[in-house]
């Protein structure tokens, strides 16, 4: 892949991309492909000899806004210096398509070690929640960069158990903004997504990453995804009006104290998190040091998190014994009192004509009438809602099915391509599978190479 001839834009001047040769790819997403590269010897000083490109996919060179947001947040990333950033080098057009490089980490991401762990225990828990809080930080405090998408498969455990926070060059910066949301922007994992934003709005400042990162906190606390039992727009609801369990009651090992640090990450309403990270960075840091973190306070029911089993004191209170009281004899007076209210006919109990006269009927009737209509509107609402959270859902998140559908047209193609080799003689059965996967991934390209393969092996059945 040879650049092209002209300026290139580029972070800090350093031309990376001018010197790199692609190999293999290591991973395809939202954004585009991630390439292996090595790096020439005529790169600038101290450049590393294998580093990560992002090549974009070319769909989103059509957008302008997309595009000029993506040079000014990779320019920005591109100036951070934090050790546990993964870190941007450069970014260019090269050959006609936007990359950029980043450091090549070796190691693997928190959603593969955890699926070996099952759970992470406490120590590993407050070092991640500094490394990647101390990372947002230092993106947030010197460039306003946020990052919009932070979750186990975007934190890697690289050599010597460093932690990498990667992606930050792809975050929106809430800086030079116009208002507008773009179409193309990272999209976030429902699971780990604030409730404010579950309904389109915009991240204004950190408070959005923070509960992110207090989700992936959870998750890798308690062996799970918040509300991991939901789906597609069924997260977006439990996020505004769900509650998860106790962090605790899955991971009886955890003290109070970090408990009580997810629980205000995880505040329903931004005015009950950390009011920023310095905070939040300083309590993980006390927790750390065996002291009691000092601004982890939130009434209770303001968390999405919810105490459903109080942790036990650690010293019951003595239990008070209460004191006999000795017989008294009723007084005479009272007891006949008693006895002349017993021999008392009882009173009876016939409604008032008043109450049954038409005009209270009618009100009545009103009553209940409006009872009524109050359910319908409310359910109404909620079916509204729903609808409003699935599309919602739909319009966010149709890249990445979009992604995946072509991701598996790729892969049944190649497998009927695979089997007309193999089996060339086997002509309806060819045309059998090219067929199935022409029908059911009519929209992808790879659907459409598929209809053309079954015409061409059609036309070769023996007539009838």
């Amino acid at each position: 892949m040879s650049t092209q001839r002209g300026p290139i834009l580029s972070v800090g001047g350093h031309g990376v991309l001018r010197s790199m040769e692609l190999r293999e790819p290591l991973g395809r997403g939202t954004m585009g492909t991630v390439y292996l590269a090595r790096v020439h010897s005529s790169a600038p000083p101290g450049t590393p000899s294998k580093i990560a490109v992002r090549v974009l996919s070319s769909r989103f060179h059509r957008d302008p806004a997309f595009m000029s947001r993506f040079y000014a947040d990779a320019t920005a990333a591109g100036r951070l210096q934090h050790p546990n950033l993964v870190r941007v080098l450069d970014v260019a057009e090269v050959s006609g398509r936007h990359c950029l490089a980043m450091e090549l980490v070796e190691g693997e991401t928190l959603d593969k070690l955890l699926a070996r762990a099952g759970k992470l225990a406490e120590p590993s828990l407050i070092a991640i929640g500094l490394a990647v809080g101390g990372a947002l930080r230092t993106a947030w405090l010197q460039q306003r960069l946020l990052h919009h998408n932070i979750r186990t498969q975007n934190i890697f455990m690289a050599a010597g158990n460093v932690v990498k926070l990667a992606d930050i060059g792809l975050a929106r910066s809430v800086t030079n903004e116009a208002g507008h949301p773009l179409p193309h922007a990272p999209v976030s994992d429902p699971h780990y997504t604030a409730p404010e934003l579950t309904m389109g709005a915009r991240a204004q400042d950190c408070q959005g990453d923070i509960y992110a990162l207090g989700a992936t906190l959870y998750h890798l606390a308690a062996g799970r995804k918040p509300f991991v039992e939901h789906t597609g727009p069924k997260v977006f609801l439990q996020q505004r009006e769900g509650w998860l369990p106790w962090v605790k009651e899955l991971n009886p090992a955890l003290s109070p104290g970090f408990c009580a640090i997810v629980e205000k990450m995880l505040g329903r309403d931004p005015q009950d998190r950390y009011i920023g990270y310095e905070a939040l960075v300083a309590d993980l840091k006390t927790l750390s040091e065996g002291g009691r973190p000092s601004a982890a306070v939130i009434e209770p029911g303001r968390s999405v998190m919810t105490r459903s089993k109080q942790p036990p004191p650690t010293a019951a209170p003595p239990v008070a014994t209460p004191k006999k009281r000795p017989p008294t004899t009723r007084p005479p007076a009272i007891a006949a009192a008693r006895v002349e209210a017993a021999e008392k006919p009882a009173k009876s109990h016939h409604h008032p004509a008043w109450m049954t006269t038409p005009v209270v009927i009618g009100a009545w009737v009103m009553v209940f009438v409006l009872i009524i209509l109050c359910i319908l509107a409310y359910a109404h609402r909620t079916f509204k809602q729903r609808q409003l959270d699935e599309e919602a859902f739909y319009s966010v998140h149709q890249r990445q099915i979009e992604d995946a559908a072509d991701a598996a047209a790729v892969r049944k193609l190649a497998d009927a391509d695979d089997y007309a080799k193999r089996n060339p003689n086997d002509v309806a059965g060819i045309v059998d599978r090219y067929e199935r996967v022409g029908e059911f991934y009519f929209s992808t390209t790879a659907g459409h190479t598929a209809q053309e393969e079954a015409k061409k092996w059609r036309a070769k059945l023996p007539k009838q």
